[in-house]
């Protein structure tokens, strides 16, 4: 079997109106306005850039309403719980938007939050009776790590937060605890059987945010796993039951994230990703050296020492994409802290590092594969499978590696 390893990028290491106006057609676009029970696709200017999100305003709502900002999990779009959401906002009258990610694979501190759902908000505030002080946060997975960020660092403008699928699992990620200024009420929704966050990471996560004082609830959901989609049904509706109960006491207040430079935080958070990458480099070589121990294997004859084999190199491939996503968050903490070419390059390290978890994610894929108990050609299809997808994203790891070097270059 062919000898695989992922790249180490060599560049990471850093120092650094009226009536009377008439909406014509032909030569303008018309802003979308939401229709009672109608799902909206509309878009807003934040930061610059254009952002797309889903909106949806039943016919029961009455001012003011209560708002719920639905955060997708990676790989979707803000549509995907929208429509989980709508029978929901219509039996109990709020209404529900679902914002898109720039990037369909990942919510990125800074660039997604918390200044584009603040600014979302305030639009619809500007349209819709929106009640200020009963906007919640819900999010699944990927966009379940993000709702918990986000009550980190607008926990005076956000009533409440629930989440299904999704813990804290770095140190980056639970010093940001320590920004919010509120103890914003948290609900965290598992599955015993989760294989992306284990209890163990959301039982640390809850105990984190209680040891600074904030109330949180877990609610572990046996035989449960990463799926929401099939259960979402009965998981809004308790987590509804958990948000309604919650309102700031006080008009709600914003401030700007990450808008101060702060070199000493970046060298330090900079010196974090370095080590992290370079532990994450060690453990995915360990997992690539073991690929040559299948070589001598008879499929049938060996299959409890393929099994044991490809287990311990799914951990170790689990292990160093974890680190891939820890150095990721780093640096987009450490973008928000910078400026100029050192923010853009910084952001650009964060998209390189996630791209090697994906990497790795594929190079897991692959070794799982042997664990499942299909006949040999089946799991042979799914680690060709996961080899092209592999060699798929290293090409786009070239390309991220060639827009570091240039920003770099540039600086």
């Amino acid at each position: 079997m062919a000898h695989e390893k992922v790249m180490k990028p060599g560049t990471q290491r850093i120092a650094f109106a009226g009536l009377a106006i008439l909406c014509l057609l032909v030569l303008f676009e018309c802003p979308a306005v939401a229709a009672p029970d109608k799902v909206v696709q509309d878009t807003i200017l934040s930061n610059g850039k254009k952002r797309t999100y889903y909106l949806f305003i039943p016919e029961t709502v009455k001012a003011p309403a209560p708002l719920m900002v639905l955060l997708h999990g990676s790989g979707r779009n803000g549509m995907s719980l929208i429509d989980r959401w709508k029978d929901l906002a219509t039996r109990e009258g709020f209404i529900i938007v679902g914002p898109d990610s720039l990037d369909p694979s990942a919510w990125v501190l800074g660039r997604d939050g918390p200044d584009f759902l603040h600014d979302l908000v305030e639009a619809l505030k500007s349209k819709y009776p929106v009640n200020p002080r009963r906007v919640y946060l819900f999010g699944h997975s990927g966009g379940a790590v993000f709702a918990l960020l986000m009550s980190t660092v607008a926990s005076e403008y956000f009533a409440a937060t629930a989440i299904h699928a999704g813990a804290f699992r770095t140190k980056a990620e639970f010093e940001m605890i320590s920004n919010a200024k509120r103890k914003i009420p948290v609900s965290i929704w598992v599955g015993t059987n989760d294989q992306f966050f284990s209890l163990k990471d959301v039982r640390a996560t809850r105990d984190a945010f209680m040891a600074k004082d904030f109330r949180v609830q877990v609610i572990e959901m046996p035989g449960h796993d990463h799926n929401y989609y099939d259960t979402a049904s009965q998981t809004n509706a308790n987590v509804w039951e958990f948000l309604k109960q919650n309102e700031l006491t006080s008009e709600p207040k914003y401030s700007k994230y990450g808008v101060t430079q702060d070199p000493g935080r970046v060298n330090k958070l900079v010196a974090e990703i370095n080590a992290l990458t370079t532990k994450a480099q060690e453990l995915a070589e360990k997992g690539d050296a073991k690929e040559k121990e299948f070589d001598s294997r008879d499929f049938i004859k060996d299959r409890p020492q393929i099994n044991a084999i490809a287990q311990e190199q799914a951990a170790l491939f689990k292990e160093s994409a974890d680190l891939w996503r820890a150095a990721a968050f780093n640096a987009e903490t450490a973008s928000s802290f910078s400026v100029g070419r050192g923010r853009e390059y910084l952001s650009l390290v964060a998209a390189y590092n996630r791209k090697c978890a994906d990497v790795i994610d594929a190079l897991r894929e692959r070794a799982e594969a042997f664990l499942s108990a299909e006949p040999l050609e089946v799991i042979e299809a799914k680690r060709r499978e996961a080899r092209m997808r592999r060699n798929t994203l290293r090409l786009e790891l070239d390309e991220l590696q060639e827009a570091m070097d240039k920003t770099k270059g540039g600086s």
